[in-house]
C-alpha cells in the first residue's frame, strides 16, 4: 500500500550529468523502494537514455516549446498524479514560482531542496574570471538567496543539505538560521553504498599494478581538473595513476587532455557506464576534488560509503565530512603534501575507517529517509489538519447552513 503520492521536479535528470540529477535519482529510487508512490517531473535533456541508469519510477519529461506551454504542461501533470507532497529539487528557476503558486492554490505541500547556493567568496577571484564579473556575480548571488528564502513560508518549507553555513560559505542554512525561519530543516544526501562487484575495473584497463586515485566527476572550471593536473606536474610526484572518470566529452576535456600532454600518470575515462564508474571508485586507493566551489559532493559520499578516502578543498560543507585531507589551498605545495601522505598505507586504512564510520552514523540511507519519512509524515499531518480546519470554518459561516 502507498504511504502517499510524491512528485520529485528537478532542473536535470539523468542521463544529464551533476549532482542533483544523481541525488534526485537517487532519492526517487529510495522512496520508491519504501512503498511511497513517486514520480519526476523533468525537462527534457535531448541526450539518448543510459540503459546503466533505468528510470526507478514514473518520469515525465516536457520539451521546452515556449514557457506558456511548459506551464499548461506543468498543470496536466499535476491534475493527473495528485501528489500529496512535492519536492522541488534546487534553487535553480526552472518554474520555481509558478509551482509554487500551484502547490499553493491546490493546497499542496511544496519542499525546496536545496543543494547548496555559490557565495564562496574567493571562488570568484581568480585567473578564469576578469575581476570586476567575479565580483558582480559574488555580490548578486547574496540578494537572490535572500529572495529565494524569504518566500518559505505557509505550505512551503525548507531542506539544506547540512548544518554548515557562514557568511561566505552555505548561505542560505545560515541566512534562514539567522532569521530564525521555523519551516527548515537540515537532511542530507545519501543512496545506497557502493558494493563490490565481478567486474574489475583495474583489470579491465590494465591498471592492476598502480596506486589508484580517481576523480568522478563532470569536466568543468567549477570542478578545476586542469589545476590539478598543472600542480601535480608541478610537483615531481611519482608512483601514482590519476584517473578521471567524465560523463561527456567537451571544451574542457580538451583542456585537460592538452594540460596533460600525453603524460601516462594521467588516464582520461568518457561516458563509462554506471557500474564501471562505481568498480572504479571501490577499487581506487583514493579519490580526489579540485572544485572551487561544492557544497556536499556526492563525488566524496560515494568514496566514504567504501571506505575510500579522500582529497579534497576547503569549501562548502567539506571540511565538515570524515575519511580524507582536506585542502585549505589548492596549491602545488599543499597538494603534494596530501598525495604524498595518502601514498602511505597506514594513513589511507585511518581515513577509509574514519569515513566508512562517519558515512554510516549520518549518511546512510536508514538514517536519511528515517529524517526524511519524519518530515513528510509531519506536514502531511499538518496539511490534514490545516484542511480540516478551513473546511469547518467555511461550513460554519456558509449561508446555506441549515
Amino acid at each position: 500500500m502507498s504511504k502517499g503520492v510524491i512528485l520529485l521536479v528537478s532542473p536535470s535528470f539523468p542521463p544529464m550529468e551533476g549532482g542533483v540529477a544523481m541525488a534526485t535519482y537517487e532519492m526517487a529510487r529510495d522512496l520508491q523502494c519504501r512503498g511511497w508512490d513517486i514520480h519526476v517531473l523533468t525537462p527534457e535533456s535531448g541526450l539518448p537514455p543510459d540503459s546503466s541508469l533505468p528510470d526507478p519510477c514514473s518520469v515525465t519529461r516536457i520539451s521546452f516549446v515556449s514557457s506558456h506551454e511548459t506551464r499548461h504542461r506543468i498543470d496536466a501533470c499535476l491534475e493527473h498524479i495528485h501528489p500529496s507532497l512535492v519536492i522541488f529539487h534546487s534553487w535553480q528557476d526552472w518554474h520555481l514560482d509558478y509551482m509554487a503558486a500551484l502547490c499553493r492554490e491546490r493546497n499542496i505541500p511544496m519542499i525546496i531542496r536545496s543543494h547548496g547556493c555559490h557565495t564562496d567568496f574567493h571562488s570568484f577571484f581568480r585567473i578564469q574570471y576578469p575581476p570586476f564579473f567575479g565580483i558582480k556575480k559574488w555580490i548578486t548571488s547574496f540578494p537572490t538567496i535572500r529572495r529565494n528564502v524569504n518566500k518559505i513560508t505557509g505550505h512551503l518549507h525548507l531542506v539544506c543539505l547540512d548544518d554548515h553555513g557562514s557568511l561566505f560559505k552555505g548561505y542560505d542554512y545560515y541566512y534562514a538560521k539567522k532569521r530564525g525561519m521555523p519551516n527548515f530543516t537540515v537532511i542530507p544526501n545519501t543512496f545506497l553504498p557502493l558494493q563490490p562487484s565481478s567486474f574489475s575495473f583495474r583489470k579491465k584497463y590494465h591498471l592492476e599494478h598502480s596506486l589508484l586515485f580517481s576523480c568522478p566527476a563532470s569536466a568543468s572550471v567549477r570542478k578545476n581538473q586542469k589545476a590539478f593536473i598543472r600542480h601535480v606536474k608541478k610537483s615531481n610526484i611519482k608512483g601514482i595513476q590519476f584517473i578521471f572518470l567524465v560523463p561527456q566529452y567537451n571544451s574542457y576535456a580538451e583542456q585537460m587532455e592538452k594540460e596533460a600532454d600525453g603524460d601516462p600518470a594521467f588516464r582520461f575515462f568518457y561516458g563509462l557506464p554506471r557500474h564501471e564508474v562505481q568498480a572504479a571508485i571501490i577499487e581506487s586507493n583514493a579519490v580526489f576534488l579540485y572544485s572551487i566551489q561544492e557544497q556536499q559532493p556526492l563525488t566524496l559520499l560515494e568514496a566514504m560509503s567504501c571506505g575510500v578516502p579522500w582529497i579534497a578543498p576547503d569549501v562548502g560543507g567539506i571540511s565538515t565530512l570524515q575519511g580524507g585531507i582536506v585542502l585549505k589551498k589548492r596549491n602545488t605545495r599543499n597538494l603534494q603534501q596530501a598525495l604524498l601522505q595518502m601514498t602511505q598505507e597506514n594513513t589511507r586504512k585511518i581515513l577509509s575507517l574514519a569515513g566508512k564510520q562517519f558515512w554510516c552514523h549520518r549518511y546512510s540511507p536508514k538514517v536519511v529517509y528515517y529524517q526524511w519519512e519524519i518530515l513528510f509524515n509531519d506536514l502531511l499531518k499538518k496539511n490534514r489538519v490545516s484542511t480540516y480546519s478551513r473546511s469547518e470554518s467555511a461550513d460554519i459561516h456558509s449561508p446555506f447552513k441549515t
